[in-house]
């Protein structure tokens, strides 16, 4: 891959990096890492604040392997729109991955636009006072440490060769995609009471889903019943996801016998952390947590 540098809001951008500190393809702006798929065509618009919201637009947001296509498949359930005929489509059902997708073609979209996400909040559009919605999904960092390294490991194209050691340094010094793990979620926590923002947890759906369903409904406005919400909870359990392999970026960027969806569990982190690598990995945590208010569920 060629590497090209462009300005975009009066900060550089390069397409295509690689590098001894960022060891894998990617896009780089602003100092933090993004997908290389986020192009030349995509990325001034999405990273320089000039993407064109509607006042009634809901924007789906985590941090990367934090539960984003789950997400978008409960609340496909409820958008229940049909995918548009975009080559390169990528998305959950009719929930298309905003920054993957050429923004233009997202004009098209019936409104309200249901979009997932995982940029930070300072690039996302963002206002109180014009109906835009947030729903934003929080995992504990040692499992999303995990899922990433092996998404990593199955990705296409990036060039990612790194042990799970190595992974793990770069993860803490936010040498990965979307950059600091901490940096992400921090920001989005301190909008968690805004009235347009609901802040879910990746573990609060493991233990009840049915529950939460209930919850996402009614913030984006859908009266459902028990019975909806248990059936809705029914068709997006981790198992059915993965057996129907929902999301069209499975076949565009995961190796051949990979697959997006892993185990989806809490607690897969005992099988890959040392007794010296949590020890290190808990003080990074507690320094960044002290004082926020915020709590994880490692199960």
């Amino acid at each position: 891959m060629e590497t090209k540098r462009v300005t975009i809001a009066e900060k550089q951008a390069i397409f295509r990096n690689r590098t001894a500190e960022v060891p894998f393809y990617h896009t780089e702006f602003d100092g933090v890492a993004f997908p290389y798929l986020l192009s030349e065509g995509k990325a001034p618009i999405y990273l320089g604040g000039t993407f064109k919201t509607r006042q009634d637009d809901v924007f789906l947001v985590a941090y990367p392997k934090s539960g984003t296509n789950w997400l978008a498949y409960i609340v496909d359930q409820f958008a229940k729109k049909i995918v548009p005929n975009i080559e390169g489509y990528h998305g959950t059902g009719a929930i298309p991955f905003l920054e993957l997708n050429i923004p233009g073609q997202l004009d098209g979209l019936p409104s309200p636009r249901y979009m997932y996400t995982h940029f930070p909040y300072h690039l996302m559009p963002h206002t109180n006072s014009n109906g835009i919605k947030y729903i934003i999904i929080v995992r504990n960092p040692r499992d999303v440490a995990v899922s990433l390294f092996h998404f990593k490991c199955s990705l296409k194209k990036i060039g990612f060769n790194s042990t799970w050691e190595e992974y793990l340094s770069l993860f803490i010094k936010g040498k990965v995609f979307y950059g600091s793990y901490f940096d992400h979620i921090l920001e989005w926590w301190k909008h968690k009471d805004d009235d347009n923002v609901l802040l879910l947890k990746y573990e609060d759906l493991k233990k009840d889903l049915t529950k939460q369903v209930g919850v996402i409904g009614n913030f984006l406005g859908y009266n459902l019943s028990e019975g909806e919400s248990k059936k809705i909870a029914e068709k997006c359990t981790f198992k059915n996801m993965k057996e129907n392999r929902v999301s069209s970026t499975e076949t565009n960027s995961i190796k051949k016998g990979k697959s997006l969806y892993r185990k989806g569990i809490v607690g897969d982190w005992r099988n890959h952390f040392s007794n010296e690598q949590l020890k290190k990995f808990n003080l990074w945590c507690n320094s960044h947590l002290e004082g926020t208010g915020l709590e994880f569920d490692f199960g």
